[in-house]
């Protein structure tokens, strides 16, 4: 069906090498469509030099790490020159380091051979970082596809809101262009009808600023918890005075100037929110899903 295939545990078969895994889907073509044995060395030699492992022909999958066992899978999905690719969770049994540096080598792979490919993965940052576009799938029904800016920086639907990386949630209720949410009152101009409706506001942790004074700009306080740093990034932890968890994201430089206390109370200033309505959908109201950006608005 010229359907490449590489799966999560790769399937390699143990008891041949590299080369003749690479050259299994060509050699098993029946006789009027199967290549010369030149024609499968070449197109195999050319493969291995593709993916970085002519040097590893001659050797068996027990003798290669996991990420060159990937490529060899891949590889022999390719020989068969596939129209569509499919890779189902190809990293899932990767460490971290290996699964970052073999998502970046796909994706320049993908740029050379331009053939159609679905990967199937878990993984919000690994969808984001290789696909051109993403399919948020929710109980056999897709909630939003679109390029990876699209649906993580407007997100159409609650689940791909928390879905795709970390959120911060408050609770509230719009009227008559308010919005009361959590610890925050807001002109909301989108949502102007008198009946009282319920809303979610949703900000991810690194759409805050931190001050440890008020200034009149939409703010609230909040007592620090916890802090850690983890590399270019710290996190700080903190807890509203309606005992809400609110997660925010600093860059290592703000994190040092700031030079946070647990136990301190600050101000959070949240730069953008996206604000989800009950019942409305994007095509019907703005307010279901409208992004509020606080140092416009204000």
């Amino acid at each position: 069906r010229r359907v490449g295939f590489v799966f999560q545990h790769y399937a390699l078969f143990r008891h041949m090498t590299v080369f003749e895994n690479v050259a299994f889907g060509l050699r098993v073509r029946p006789r009027r469509d199967r290549p010369s044995k030149e024609e499968i060395r070449d197109r195999v030699e050319r493969l291995l030099s593709l993916v970085q492992l002519q040097q590893f022909s001659r050797r068996f999958p027990s003798q290669l790490s996991g990420g060159q066992r990937q490529r060899v899978a891949l590889a022999r999905a390719l020989a068969v020159e596939p129209k569509v690719l499919l890779l189902d969770e190809p990293f899932g049994a990767l460490d971290a380091k290996v699964r970052q540096g073999l998502r970046a080598w796909l994706r320049r792979l993908h740029e050379e051979i331009h053939i159609t490919s679905v990967l199937v993965t878990h993984d919000q940052e690994e969808a984001l970082e290789v696909a051109d576009r993403v399919v948020v799938m929710n109980n056999a029904r897709i909630e939003q596809d679109g390029t990876p800016d699209e649906v993580f920086h407007h997100a159409k639907t609650e689940f791909v809101m928390k879905f795709l990386g970390q959120v911060n949630v408050f609770h509230g209720r719009v009227r008559q262009g308010k919005a009361s949410l959590g610890d925050l009152t807001v002109d909301y101009p989108n949502y102007i009808d008198a009946e009282e409706r319920p809303a979610t506001m949703y900000m991810r942790p690194h759409e805050f600023d931190i001050r440890r004074t008020s200034n009149g700009k939409p703010s609230f306080p909040a007592k620090v918890t916890r802090t850690h740093s983890a590399g270019a990034f710290a996190r700080v932890l903190l807890l509203t005075e309606a005992e809400a968890d609110v997660m925010v994201d600093l860059t290592l430089e703000e994190f040092t100037q700031l030079a946070l206390r647990q136990g301190e109370t600050v101000f959070l200033y949240p730069k953008n929110a996206r604000v989800f309505v009950p019942g409305e959908t994007p095509s019907t109201s703005a307010a279901s899903a409208d992004i509020m950006r606080f140092e416009k608005l204000f």
